[in-house]
C-alpha cells in the first residue's frame, strides 16, 4: 500500500485546463495543462466549444497522472474549480446545445437598464452581493429569452461548467454551489441560493437549473469511461469545488475573518473571508458565497496587474530578453533586477496600471493607463520601477477598499501568483500597500484549493481547517519598510488624485470616444 495520499486539483480555466496532484502536505506530485480557444463570432461575443474544453480537461489529466507515477490506491478526491459566470445549455440528456457562453460575453449590454426598470442598482446588490451588471450570466439568459426563443426553450438545463463536468466524469449528484455561482449575478446572497426574483427577470424556472449545495459535497465516482479518457483511477471520489477566486482563497489558506488573499497574475483579484454579511459596510466591493460551506467571500479586482510587464516585455523588453537569453533567468526576474536599480519614487515617475480600465474601487472602464510626469532626467530602470510601483499603487486602492468596507479590515494578506516568485516585487507591493504580506510556496492556489476541497470532502481530512492547516505552506513574510512609508503614503495620493481629476474631468471618456470614431 502506498503511502501517500494523492489529491486531484482540476482548474479548466478560460483559456486552458490545470490539474495538479498534491499529496497530504500539499506538495506537488504531477501537473499538467492544456490550452483550448474561446471564439467570437459577433463582436462582443464570446463563446466557447463545450467539447474542446472537456478534451482539454482530460488531456491535462493525462498529463498530471503520468507525471505523478503512482500506484491507483493512492488516489483519494477529486476536486474541482471552474470558469464562473460561464453557462452551458443542455438537453434532457445533458448533450450540449450550443457553444458556452463565456463569463466576458458583452452581447447583453441593453439589460442592464432593462433590469433598472424592476430594480435599482443599490437594491440588486443588496440581495444578490453584485453589482448590477450585463456581464453577469442573468443578462445573458434573459437575452436569450428574448433574441434566441427557440433555443431557450429547448434548453432544459442551464448548468455552469462545474456541474456539467463532474458529470462528464461520473458524478450521479446533479448539484451546483454558492461559491460556483458569484458571477451569475442570481444568488439571494442571504440564503445562499437561487434569487426567484431574479429568476424571473430571466424567466428561468427553478426546475431548469441544479440545486444548490455546498462546495466539498460529494457528487459521485470517476466512471470507467472518465478514467479512460483522463487517467484518473475509476473509482476515486468526485466532489464539488468551487469558483476559480474561491478555490484560490482556500489554496492561500484564507478560511478566517480577517484573512485575505491577493492573486497576482495577468489580472489581480482580492479576496476575503467573510463569517457574516453583518461585516459589510460598504459598497465598493461585491460579495459571494465562499468555499468554505456557509460562509461569505468578498472580492475586488485589478484588472490588468500582469499584463503591463507583459506589455513591457512584448513592447520594449528587448534589451531585458535578449539579458535574459544570455544568463538562462526569466525576463520577468530582470525586469525586477533593473527596476530596483532606481530609487523608490521612480525618481518622481508615475505609471498608472489601468491598460484595461480601472475596476475596484472605481469601476471606470474607459479609464486607461500611461507614464505621468515623464522628464529628460528618467531612465529606463525609471520608466521599470514606476510600471511595477504603479501595479502596486492600484493594488493598495484594492486593498484600502477591503479595510473601509469590512468591519475589522484584513489583517492577515497573503500574495499569490506568479508576480510573486520575485521577492523584490514582493517588497515593493508590501511597502506600498503598508501593511505586512505573506507569499505562499504554492503560487497556483486555485487548483491547490480544488485539491483541498476535495481532500475534505472525500473524508480525509476532518474539518477544512485540517486540510488547510496541512496543505497550505508560507514560503516567506515580507514586512513594509519605515524609511519609505511616508514617501509611498504621499506618492499613493498623488496617484489617486491624479486618476480622479483626469476621470472627473470627463477625459477617459473623451479618449475613449475620440478612439472609438477613429480607430
Amino acid at each position: 500500500m502506498s503511502s501517500i495520499q494523492a489529491f486531484v486539483g482540476i482548474d479548466a480555466g478560460t483559456t486552458g485546463c490545470t490539474v495538479m496532484i498534491f499529496d497530504q502536505h500539499g506538495n506537488r506530485l504531477g501537473e499538467g495543462y492544456q490550452e483550448y480557444p474561446c471564439t467570437s463570432p459577433r463582436a462582443g461575443w464570446i463563446e466557447q466549444d463545450v467539447d474542446d474544453v472537456w478534451r482539454g480537461i482530460c488531456a491535462a489529466s493525462k498529463q498530471a497522472v503520468a507525471a505523478a507515477n503512482l500506484p491507483p490506491e493512492a488516489y483519494k478526491s477529486v476536486g474541482f474549480s471552474s470558469q464562473r459566470g460561464t453557462f452551458i445549455l443542455l438537453d434532457e440528456e445533458k448533450n450540449p446545445l450550443a457553444p458556452s457562453l463565456v463569463w466576458n460575453d458583452g452581447r447583453a449590454l441593453k439589460y442592464q437598464e432593462i433590469f433598472a426598470e424592476t430594480i435599482s442598482a443599490e437594491d440588486y446588490q443588496t440581495h444578490t452581493g453584485m453589482q448590477l451588471s450585463p456581464l453577469w450570466s442573468a443578462a445573458k439568459f434573459a437575452w436569450l429569452r428574448d433574441n434566441e426563443p427557440e433555443l431557450f426553450n429547448r434548453t432544459r438545463w442551464f448548468a455552469n461548467g462545474q456541474e456539467y463536468f463532474l458529470f462528464k466524469m461520473g458524478a450521479d449528484e446533479w448539484v451546483t454551489d454558492p461559491a460556483s455561482l458569484t458571477l451569475n449575478g442570481m444568488l439571494d446572497i442571504e440564503k445562499l441560493d437561487w434569487s426567484d426574483q431574479v429568476l424571473e427577470l430571466c424567466g428561468v424556472t427553478r426546475d431548469k437549473l441544479p440545486p444548490v449545495g455546498i462546495p466539498t459535497g460529494q457528487a459521485g465516482a470517476v466512471s470507467a469511461a472518465a478514467a479512460f479518457a483522463t487517467g484518473i483511477p475509476q473509482g476515486t471520489p468526485l466532489c464539488r469545488g468551487a469558483g476559480d477566486q474561491q478555490c484560490a482563497a482556500m489554496g492561500a489558506g484564507v478560511v478566517e475573518q480577517g484573512q485575505a488573499e491577493f492573486t497576482v497574475g495577468t489580472a489581480g483579484v482580492m479576496v476575503a473571508h467573510l463569517d457574516s454579511l453583518d461585516r459589510v459596510q460598504g459598497r465598493n466591493l461585491w460579495w459571494g458565497g465562499h468555499a468554505v460551506p456557509g460562509a461569505w467571500d468578498i472580492e475586488g479586482g485589478a484588472f490588468s496587474l500582469g499584463a503591463n510587464l507583459k506589455w513591457w516585455r512584448d513592447n520594449m523588453g528587448l534589451e531585458e530578453q535578449v539579458e535574459a537569453d544570455k544568463t538562462g533567468r526569466s525576463v520577468y526576474a530582470v525586469m525586477v533586477e533593473k527596476a530596483l536599480t532606481s530609487p523608490p519614487g521612480a525618481n518622481g515617475l508615475m505609471f498608472h496600471s489601468f491598460l484595461v480600465s480601472q475596476v475596484t474601487p472605481y469601476y471606470d472602464a474607459a479609464s486607461r493607463g500611461g507614464w505621468i510626469g515623464l522628464g529628460l532626467n528618467h531612465t529606463r530602470a525609471d520608466m521599470l520601477r514606476a510600471l511595477l510601483e504603479g501595479c502596486a499603487h492600484e493594488m493598495r486602492m484594492v486593498v484600502d477598499a477591503f479595510n473601509s468596507d469590512i468591519k475589522g479590515g484584513i489583517t492577515d494578506l497573503r500574495l499569490t501568483g506568479g508576480g510573486t516568485k520575485s521577492d523584490g516585487f514582493a517588497q515593493i507591493m508590501t511597502d506600498i500597500i503598508g501593511q505586512p504580506t505573506k507569499v505562499t510556496k504554492e503560487r497556483e492556489c486555485t487548483v491547490l484549493g480544488a485539491a483541498i476541497l476535495g481532500a475534505f470532502g472525500s473524508g480525509s481530512f476532518a474539518s477544512i481547517d485540517e486540510a488547510v492547516g496541512a496543505m497550505v505552506n508560507v514560503e516567506s513574510e515580507f514586512t513594509p519598510n519605515e524609511k519609505t512609508r511616508a514617501l509611498y503614503d504621499e506618492a499613493n495620493k498623488v496617484y489617486r488624485g491624479l486618476y480622479e481629476a483626469i476621470a472627473n474631468a470627463g477625459q477617459y471618456q473623451a479618449l475613449s470616444d475620440f478612439s472609438t470614431r477613429n480607430f
